[in-house]
């Protein structure tokens, strides 16, 4: 056995041993470069960078300049809150971001954290010392895990908290919502004389007012029934009102769940029927001048939502500046305008009518004109009676009215007699004179008279 495997390692030769070993060392590292790959390095995560702002630096801080990039925060084992900062770059301004938009969207379980919005990193921490220094903080009742952002602004977050959350740059070339904000404010503008004089509109608007502002509205009522004033009781009432309206507001997915979906429904139920009371008791608006403020209150609000749609505040004040004055310009001088645009580039077609073609329109519309004559002239509407003590010939109206043609036989053939002379008369004196000439033309037939 040894001597047959001497026998092989010398008849094979030495490149086959060679290509062989090469092999196996190849699958070898293949294997590997399988086990021992590095980990996938993930782009868009941001780690915390020191910055340096006014001569003095500033730790945790976090710079989101890209649509996606996220940075993860570990929770704190000293169980201390610690305050964390994430920056956003502006954009340049462009009229082809005038619906664009950024946000800052936080993921963190709890609602356990502070949050601090500023220019730059030194503002945010400026915002955070004053808090803790502060002897009373208050937490407005709309705070949210979303921060908007202005595309054309730079902006600084601080986060301050003792828990694990992450926070995510978004970015919209396009928001479809701003999109609808700006054109429903532009048709509120435009129809504004029109919804303001309509029953059903002013129906569901007092509803809605009714809704949205219940407390308030009761505020209101209690303050009319016991005469106070604003700078008495009633002012903190009013406080107390519209927080608890913007909380409800604000915390409307809370309220609508299994727990709270009944009381909902109940309350949308209770102040609807008494808003429609309210308002049908009242009526519509009458007074002119109570439909001009109402108008003009509308149209107030449509500017608002043109101007707040956009990020790119000098286009939407431009727009609402448009749009205020196009409304101020006369109607007459905008129809009148319109008009000699249509007459120079939009010139009409008209088509000029042949002699048959305007013989055979006139002898249609004619025929169809004396068919509606008689039809008015037999029903009741015509007054018969009273029409025929006017008439001359009351006897060729009522053949008129049973069918018989509008003309007699002899004022056919008169006009036919007239038609013929004058055809003849035109044939034979072709030319045309001046008053002169024909007082002269004149004189000379008298001469030779």
């Amino acid at each position: 056995m040894k001597l047959f495997l001497s026998f092989l390692f010398l008849v094979i030769p030495p490149s086959a041993h060679h290509a062989a070993a090469q092999e196996v060392t190849t699958e070898d590292r293949q294997t590997e470069s399988k086990e021992y790959s590095p980990p996938a390095i993930d782009v868009n995560k941001v780690n915390s960078t020191p910055w340096v702002e006014e001569g003095k630096t500033h730790q945790d801080v976090y710079q989101l300049t890209a649509k996606g990039q996220y940075a993860t925060i570990p929770p704190r084992t000293d169980e201390y809150d610690h305050l964390s900062t994430f920056c956003y770059s502006s954009v340049p301004l462009s009229i082809y971001m005038f619906w664009s938009s950024a946000s800052m969207k936080m993921d963190l379980p709890s609602n356990n954290y502070q949050v601090y919005i500023g220019p730059n990193v030194t503002s945010v921490s400026s915002l955070a010392q004053a808090s803790e220094s502060a002897w009373f903080y208050s937490q407005l009742p709309w705070r949210s895990k979303e921060f908007k952002l202005s595309p054309f602004e730079d902006v600084c977050i601080g986060v301050q908290t003792m828990e694990e959350y992450t926070i995510t740059l978004q970015w919209k070339y396009v928001n479809y919502m701003m999109v609808v904000v700006t054109l429903s404010g532009m048709a509120l503008f435009w129809m504004a004389p029109t919804l303001c004089r309509n029953t059903f509109f002013h129906y569901t608007t007092g509803i809605s007012l009714g809704l949205l502002m219940s407390v308030v509205l009761l505020t209101y009522l209690a303050q009319r029934r016991f005469k106070q004033s604003l700078f008495s009781w009633v002012g903190v009432a009013y406080s107390f009102s519209v927080y608890l309206m913007t909380r409800t507001w604000f915390n409307i997915k809370e309220y609508m769940t299994e727990q709270y979906i009944h009381l909902l429904v109940g309350y949308v139920l209770v102040a609807g029927i008494i808003s429609f009371a309210v308002v049908y008791r009242m009526g519509p608006p009458s007074n002119p001048r109570t439909i001009n403020l109402i108008q003009w209150a509308m149209q107030a609000v449509s500017l608002v939502m043109v101007v707040m749609s956009s990020y790119h505040q000098p286009a939407s004040l431009l727009l609402s500046l448009t749009m205020i004055t196009w409304a101020a310009i006369p109607a007459s001088l905008k129809s009148g305008v319109n008009t000699q645009i249509r007459k120079r580039f939009f010139k009409p077609q008209v088509k000029l009518l042949s002699e048959d073609e305007y013989n055979t329109q006139a002898h249609a519309e004619t025929k169809k004109a004396l068919e509606q004559l008689k039809n008015f002239c037999r029903s009741p509407d015509s007054k018969p009676w009273k029409t025929v003590t006017r008439l001359r010939s009351p006897g060729r109206f009522a053949e008129f009215i049973e069918g018989s043609p509008h003309l007699t036989e002899a004022e056919v053939m008169e006009y036919s007699h007239w038609d013929y002379n004058t055809d003849d008369e035109d044939g034979h004196d072709d030319d045309i004179y001046t008053d002169e000439e024909e007082a002269d033309e004149d004189a000379s037939d008298d001469n030779m008279d």
